[in-house]
């Protein structure tokens, strides 16, 4: 009586042993399945060897890099403030001939802002302090783009692939800045282009217009180079010669209605007032009053100086010469005026955000590294 319960027993067991057994094996297909890649995932992240695909990172789980703005790891010399907004030459021995200029214009026209301009006012003489107010506000202004504006970076071969800004470049100069070369070596320039004037850089890597020159100070190509001036710290090229010119014709004009205006007042002064007031004043005082009029002989050489500069690019704008260009007797291929031509737009953006490690990678192996990228670091 009990031997059909020990085959019903015995076929039970049987038949939970196969089940095991087929939840053993549907358990081995799903990790054999999650162990293959998916289509999806080979498609947003896979290696290939030999024409089969291995996953390398999930999307989910890739790390997002660290981006910057572009003017953070300027790879050249030149120093950015207020956020990107203005930029300089980075040549640091520029400071004492800087602060040269900004003393022969605030010196003078501080003495006459604060002596002449009230004395006149008071007769009633508004024609030259406002001429002099408004000449003085256009010096300061122009002095203060020549020093602080782009004067027409052409940008490195790191910056065009790390911001992806070479057919933005090409459409606006007119040519591949890369010259094709995919590994950043010389490539062959056309004979045609060669002979127009365009050159290849070897330290920017890329191919130069003609009348661009590298700049050593700056370390940048700059379109229709002129010269670096230590006394804006700036390079003087095509986006910014009209300020360059602009400073140097009002600064002259502010020489030729503040000095003689001092000199007038002073010299208009009751001798023996003068006289006695001196004899009463401090040494200290008196030291200073005569390192003042020391100051006022430098700034009216200065002036001089200015006459001289400002003649000599008048004739470079008549002549469409740079100074480079007269200097080594370069001919002006393109036959473009030096004054009078377009501006042009300017050819990076430094906001654009560029991966600091993509910069890094893109340098020249051979080029020093710039305190700009050390400053950053790595990404995190």
């Amino acid at each position: 009586p009990f031997r059909p319960k020990v085959a019903s027993c015995r076929a039970s067991g049987v038949a939970s042993r196969l089940g095991a057994m087929a939840v053993d094996e549907a358990s081995d297909d799903e990790e054999m399945q999650a162990l293959q890649p998916s289509a999806e995932s080979i498609g947003a992240s896979a290696a290939y060897v030999d024409g089969t695909s291995f996953e390398l990172e999930a999307p989910a789980t890739r790390k997002r890099k660290r981006t910057v703005p572009l003017w953070q790891v300027w790879p050249s010399r030149n120093m950015f403030c207020c956020g990107g907004l203005l930029m300089t030459g980075g040549t640091e021995e520029c400071w004492a001939p800087n602060l040269c200029v900004w003393t022969c214009i605030l010196m003078p026209s501080s003495m006459f802002f604060v002596w002449v301009f009230p004395s006149l006012w008071h007769r009633g003489a508004y024609a030259l302090p406002i001429a002099v107010l408004v000449v003085f506000s256009m010096t300061t202004l122009m002095l203060l783009a020549t020093c602080c504006t782009d004067p027409g970076i052409v940008p490195r071969r790191e910056v065009v692939l790390a911001t992806g800004c070479g057919p933005a470049l090409e459409a606006a100069l007119g040519f591949d800045v890369l010259g094709g070369s995919g590994d950043g070596k010389e490539p062959q320039i056309a004979p045609k282009l060669k002979n127009a004037g365009y050159r290849w850089c070897r330290t920017c890597r890329i191919v130069r217009p003609p009348r661009a020159s590298h700049c050593s100070d700056c370390d940048n190509c700059v379109l229709r180079y002129d010269h670096h001036c230590p006394f804006v710290n700036n390079c003087v090229g095509q986006r910014n010669y009209h300020f360059f010119f602009g400073f140097i014709t009002s600064v002259l004009i502010l020489a030729m209605l503040v000095i003689p205006s001092v000199l007038t007042y002073f010299s208009g002064l009751n001798e023996e007032i003068t006289v006695d007031q001196m004899s009463k004043v401090s040494t200290a005082m008196r030291v200073a009053l005569y390192g003042l009029a020391v100051g006022g002989v430098l700034v009216i050489i200065a002036s001089l100086l200015s006459l001289v500069l400002w003649s000599y690019h008048v004739f470079l704008i008549t002549t469409s010469k740079t100074t480079k260009e007269f200097q080594k007797s370069i001919p002006n291929i393109t036959e473009d005026p030096t004054l009078c031509a377009p501006r042009g737009p300017a050819l990076f953006d430094p906001w654009v955000q560029v991966d600091p490690d993509d910069m890094r990678r893109l340098q020249d192996p051979n080029q020093r590294p710039y305190s700009a990228w050390i400053r950053t670091g790595p990404s995190e």
